[in-house]
């Protein structure tokens, strides 16, 4: 079985891969941990630079989730993705093929806990696969 979880480095991302790992275990997945870095806002040397430290903190974050991961209970394939988050995780869906899709959504108010986040709709109205979101 292989379970694509994506992962932003939130709190809620990291409780959706959690719960997914546990609900799972017993049928030993390949987890995908899948992650993606917006790119800078403009071409200054600032948020190129501020583009390049997020990108290697989230490269070092995934590592360490990956490790934590492979030494308890899962084979473990991490995908970095650059650009739009909808677009980058459909695409990941389509190359990797996962059996399901694991997704947390994004905290809010009263409102914003009506409906879910942008990402997460997009993923579940287009993935060609099940999509499980958490809401953590």
């Amino acid at each position: 079985m292989k379970i694509m979880v994506c992962h932003d480095g939130s709190e809620n991302a990291q409780k959706a891969l959690d719960q997914a790992v546990e609900l799972f275990k017993a049928s030993r997945p390949e987890i995908i941990l899948v992650s993606v870095v917006e790119g800078a806002a403009d071409a200054s040397m600032i948020n190129e630079e501020l583009f390049e430290k997020q990108r290697e903190e989230r490269r070092e974050l995934l590592k360490k989730i990956a490790d934590r991961l492979s030494g308890c209970c899962c084979d473990v394939d991490v995908v970095l993705a650059n650009g739009d988050a909808r677009k980058m995780l459909l695409e990941a869906v389509n190359q990797k093929k996962p059996d399901i899709l694991v997704i947390g959504k994004r905290g809010g108010g009263v409102i914003k806990e009506m409906v879910l986040g942008s990402v997460s709709a997009y993923l579940v109205r287009h993935a060609k696969c099940p999509v499980m979101v958490f809401h953590t």
